[in-house]
């Protein structure tokens, strides 16, 4: 008896030498996740709840519901601060409550790193450290698995820019111009009157219209707007009075297809600005916007199709 009883005393030293040698009183829970988005456009959808709705996904892959807790496989988080790509994330797992932090750091213009650290207290006793050593696992396994959400979520360009933006080039490309000045935003009749007039032009000289319809609208800062339309055209043609012959020479755009009126052509046209700007791309020429759909023939908004052109020096 006195052998098992011996036995069974070093068996519990061994144990709970264990258990203070490899469970620490400071559980220091980390994790590290990679993203093909800029560090600007990351930050922008984790330091909002109201941006976390987009990308929110619980561990059966349920949407979150919008008004209730965001939670993961019974973890609940919350936002508490957030600057200078940091944020502060509340957990709360079975009524206890740690804080933890997000580190957002760049790798390149397009590949951001994400560092989520939380420091749990063991307690003193080793029932307490086993107990906090169970919690960290749990909240380390939901940490991973909401960081694997959104990194998925962030790595689309189109969940970010809310458009899809692509890469194009054009060859040589011959077209007529002319400008015109208006006091309010330039309404449709008023920019075909323009276009039928350039394809007067075109026509008259025996040329040929290979594209659609195209224009640029810049806001002066008297308020007015200035508005350039163009046709493209098969050949080389004169000027005629107003209307000036131009080339666009060869180069490369960043794109999107836009279904709308002009209030989303404009919301699509500031998102590929901060598209251009995240990503450090040089302009090369102003924006224009070719017009697919004839918006004389088609009075509803909402089927007009607009492709947007930024050129670019990639």
């Amino acid at each position: 008896m006195k052998k098992w009883g011996f036995l069974l005393l070093a068996l519990l030293i061994l144990t709970l030498f264990s258990i203070y040698l490899f469970i620490p009183s400071k559980i220091v829970i980390s994790n590290i996740t990679f993203a093909e988005a800029t560090i600007n456009g990351e930050f922008r959808y984790i330091n909002q709840e109201g941006q976390w709705e987009k990308w929110w996904h619980d561990s059966d892959g349920k949407a979150h519901i919008k008004g209730e807790p965001f939670t993961y496989n019974g973890s609940v988080f919350r936002l508490t601060k957030q600057i200078n790509n940091v944020v502060g994330i509340e957990i709360e797992q079975d009524g206890k409550i740690w804080q933890s932090v997000i580190l957002l750091f760049s790798l390149s213009t397009d590949s951001t790193g994400a560092h989520w650290r939380c420091e749990i207290p063991a307690g003193n006793s080793p029932i307490k450290r086993i107990m906090s050593y169970r919690n960290a696992v749990r909240i380390k396994s939901n940490m991973t698995g909401v960081m694997k959400n959104f990194s998925t979520f962030i790595s689309n360009p189109q969940n970010i820019y809310g458009i899809h933006i692509y890469r194009t080039s054009t060859r040589d490309t011959a077209m007529l111009s002319a400008r015109f000045k208006s006091q309010a935003y330039p309404i449709t009749a008023e920019l075909y009157s323009y276009f039928d007039k350039v394809e007067k032009a075109i026509l008259k000289q025996k040329g040929k219209v290979t594209g659609f319809p195209m224009m640029n609208v810049r806001k002066m800062e008297d308020g007015s707007f200035e508005t350039q339309v163009a046709i493209p055209t098969n050949h080389v043609l004169e000027n005629d009075g107003k209307i000036l012959f131009r080339r666009m020479v060869p180069g490369n755009f960043i794109c999107t297809d836009v279904r709308g009126g002009t209030f989303t052509v404009n919301d699509a046209m500031n998102q590929l600005d901060l598209f251009i700007s995240e990503y450090h791309k040089s302009r090369m020429a102003n924006t224009f916007q070719s017009l697919v759909t004839n918006r004389i023939n088609e009075p509803d908004t909402q089927k007009w199709i607009t492709k947007i052109y930024i050129p670019v020096v990639e």
